[in-house]
């Protein structure tokens, strides 16, 4: 009797057995379930990481598409720079340059990038008879309108804004220059606001990309070799080159 007895649990070996049993269960339930928060937090912030990477991928693909259709302008605009002064001329060679200006023109334009296409129309729009058949005056009055604030002009020198005399002289300097180079381009001079400065310009104001385009082909050219573009500030249009120099008679001597 006495061995059978010893071989029966007691009810506290039971009642702790079975609570042995429970509180592996509870401890490894808790464990999973920290495991699954655990994962689900890290799956959570892996996916956060690609989206921002993402993200920052595309915004980079943007900015580089964005740069290469910059740099594509500019090149394209360089190339035919050299021909936009022939737009308002005859002859065969003016015709091939007119042909190439155009579908420059055509390409910058279907991929969303009119400022050439607008150059070639101003160019053409100054250069039509009934602008040419007016006082020099009656021309000169509506350029001293004020431009758009997106408007850049090309500077071929900078003066002191007391001396209009100097720049006159300077301007018809770089007029002869650019028609010795074989071109017909306009140059103006402006007073800016700041400084009060006196500016010498390459044609008349542009988007930034055609601007910068000028400017290059002026150093490339020589006729400035400090020639840059500068957005337009709503700068003073003093008068367009030639400008009349001063003639002294031999009786003032």
């Amino acid at each position: 009797m006495k061995g059978s007895a010893e071989q029966k649990p007691s009810s506290f070996e039971a009642v702790f057995a079975a609570y042995v049993v429970v509180a592996t269960f509870v401890l490894g339930y808790g464990y999973w379930r920290l495991a699954t928060r655990q994962n689900e937090q890290d799956a959570k912030i892996e996916q956060q990481r690609q989206e921002q990477q993402g993200a920052l991928s595309r915004l980079q693909q943007e900015a580089d598409d964005k740069r290469a259709a910059d740099d594509f302008e500019i090149q394209v605009i360089s190339l035919a720079s050299p021909h936009l002064w022939k737009l308002t001329q005859s002859g065969r060679e003016a015709a091939t340059s007119q042909r190439i200006v155009a579908a420059a023109a055509g390409l910058l334009s279907s991929k969303g990038r009119p400022a050439l296409a607008q150059m070639v129309e101003k160019i053409r729009a100054e250069s039509a008879p009934i602008a040419r058949s007016e006082p020099r005056a009656a021309v000169e009055e509506p350029a001293a309108s004020i431009t758009p604030p997106s408007a850049w002009l090309v500077l071929l020198a900078t003066l002191p804004g007391d001396d209009l005399k100097l720049a006159e002289g300077v301007a018809n300097e770089k007029l002869r220059a650019a028609k010795d180079l074989g071109t017909a381009p306009v140059v103006s001079i402006y007073k800016t606001r700041l400084k009060g400065r006196y500016v010498v310009v390459l044609g008349q104001p542009a988007a930034r990309s055609a601007a910068l385009a000028a400017a290059a082909e002026a150093r490339r050219r020589n006729l400035s070799a400090d020639a840059f573009a500068e957005a337009d500030d709503g700068w003073e249009l003093i008068g367009t080159a030639p400008f009349p120099t001063d003639i002294r008679s031999a009786s003032s001597h």
